[in-house]
This record gives C-alpha cells, structure tokens and sequence, in this order.
C-alpha cells in the first residue's frame, strides 16, 4: 500500500473530510442531547417515586 497517498490532500478530497467533520458535529450533538434527556427523565422518574412513597406513608430508601 501506498501511504504517500495518505500524506497529501487535494481539493477533490476537502468536501469529504468537511462532510465528516459535520457528521463528527452532529453525532457528538445528538448524545449530548439524549444525555440531558436522560437525566431529565431520570430525574422526572426519581420525583414520581418520591411523591408516591410519601403519599403511602413509607419512607424512600437511603441513597
């Protein structure tokens, strides 16, 4: 295999390497956001049951 291929880029390869940095971009977006979603879910579901044991008289366990 020819690895001076590798050294060099040309024009004909710039829009390739800009499309992957902005799939790069958009793929690191997207798990940032599910990641927030997440721990707002979480956070939601953790609340829910908060209100529930309290509402039947029972303590929440220790963390």
């Amino acid at each position: 295999m020819d690895f001076n291929l590798l050294t060099s880029v040309s024009w004909n390869e710039l829009p390739i390497l800009v499309f992957a940095a902005l799939l790069g971009l958009v793929f690191a977006l997207v798990i940032r956001q599910n990641q927030k979603d997440y721990l707002e879910l979480m956070g939601i579901l953790a609340s829910e049951y908060h209100d529930l044991l309290r509402g039947t008289g029972r303590q929440p366990p220790a963390a």
